[in-house]
């Protein structure tokens, strides 16, 4: 009999999730020997309705294995291969593993499944029901000011306010930390000054964040593991790394070793960044501009539903009634937008366009707006916007339905 090794398990949480069926470790040199892994117990988290993934390595094709996911279901399997469930309640679940012959003795994992629900059953439910809508938070902002974008208060505001997805950008420090930031220089946002790819970690942390007021606060830039730590079984993210200059394997990656896959949507305006991201790994749920739609779908996982986005612009004065319409950021075609949705993808409509006079943001989001959107793109499934709560009760109102009421 051989002993599972422990370390086998360690090591196979940090490769893509096609390599831990083929028993690589992180050198690349095959291990040949039996194992068992199952990368959500090294996180200990996973979201409602993801696939708990149970690799089994290296075992002769005789032998009989048994993997009891608690007591929703029982599994059986003969020789290596891969084993998923994916559980249909939440809280604590244990994950047992045992085999005959003894090749590897019996496994027992650990896993608390969360009340948010894996972004592949959203994503159905948004095909399945044409009124329902997300809704995401540019920056995770609001219509208070006084919280600073992208910060820890932003996040619990988010929170509070049932937001389904929090949008993002990433940079990174000099020493090679990633860091949440909209801006590349930090002026903006912080009470420093230069870019954040001239700085370390360190000097970034010396500065104070700014809230959309332009007044100091107490809050610090968070670095991507500070943020998906926030985050993590409470809320969506849209990490935009569309325009960043950004090592998009080290954010896909990251967001691996935290077990929230199925939490997290990056996205990628160029057919080279979507291939940067699914190469990494082929779950993660890449997201495109809808002229990309066809090839992320053509070149994604075949069992997924991707989300793609488009631009919009008021076409009515009473859309518009709140702000001024930003002249330089024009919509998206009908024809390039039916396109996308033919090919499959679930449509989010960036909203972002129209401009409060004072401030470059909106302090509202109205039923107009709402009603201009679905004139315009019908397929909508996702808006995105800088006043979330305003515009969850705008859809309300607009005869929608929302995920998280």
């Amino acid at each position: 009999m051989k002993r599972f090794n422990h370390i086998l398990l360690l090591a196979a949480a940090v490769l893509a999730a096609s390599a831990c069926t083929k028993g690589n470790d992180p050198t690349g040199q095959e291990d040949l020997s039996p194992g068992v892994v199952c990368h959500q117990a090294v996180s200990g988290l996973a979201l409602k309705g993801e696939k708990i993934t149970v690799s089994l390595l290296n075992l002769s094709p005789e032998t009989e294995v048994t993997v009891k996911f608690g007591k929703e279901k029982t599994v059986t399997h003969k020789g290596s291969g891969i084993v998923s469930y994916a559980f249909e309640q939440y809280g604590s679940k244990t994950i047992t593993v045992t085999m005959v012959p003894e090749e590897v003795e019996k496994q027992t994992f650990k896993v608390y499944v969360e009340k948010l629900e894996a972004l592949q059953v959203v994503a159905k439910k948004l095909k399945e029901n044409p009124k329902l809508c997300l809704v995401m938070a540019h920056r995770g902002n609001s219509s208070d000011f006084s919280i600073p974008e992208n910060s820890l208060p932003a996040i619990e505001k988010c929170v509070a306010d049932k937001v389904d997805i929090f949008e993002m950008d990433l940079f990174t420090t000099k020493d090679g930390v990633l860091v949440v930031s909209h801006d590349s220089d930090l002026g903006r946002e912080t009470t420093g000054s230069g870019s954040i790819k001239s700085k370390t970690l360190e000097q970034i942390k010396s500065y104070n964040l700014k809230d959309r007021n332009g007044n100091a606060t107490s809050e610090k830039m968070l670095t991507f593991d500070e943020f998906l730590d926030a985050c993590k079984g409470r809320i969506y993210i849209n990490v935009d790394i569309g325009d960043r200059d950004v090592n998009i394997p080290e954010a896909v990656k990251a967001v691996y070793r935290k077990g929230m896959t199925q939490q997290v949507l990056f996205y990628c305006n160029t057919q080279e960044k979507i291939r940067a991201a699914l190469s990494t790994n082929p779950d993660c749920n890449a997201y495109s501009w809808v002229s990309q739609a066809q090839y992320l779908v053509d070149n994604g996982n075949a069992d997924y539903l991707y989300f793609t986005q488009c631009g919009w612009n008021p076409t009515t004065a009473a859309a518009s009634a709140n702000g001024k319409v930003d002249s330089g950021k024009q919509p998206t075609s009908a024809s390039t937008v039916a396109s996308a949705v033919n090919a499959g993808t679930i449509l989010t409509v960036n909203a972002i366009y129209t401009l409060n006079t004072a401030q470059l943001y909106p302090r509202n989001f109205t039923q107009a707006q709402v009603e201009d959107i679905y004139k315009v793109f019908p397929a909508t499934r996702c808006i995105h916007v800088d006043t979330p709560a305003e515009a969850r009760a705008a859809l309300l109102a607009a005869g929608k339905q929302l995920l998280n009421n």
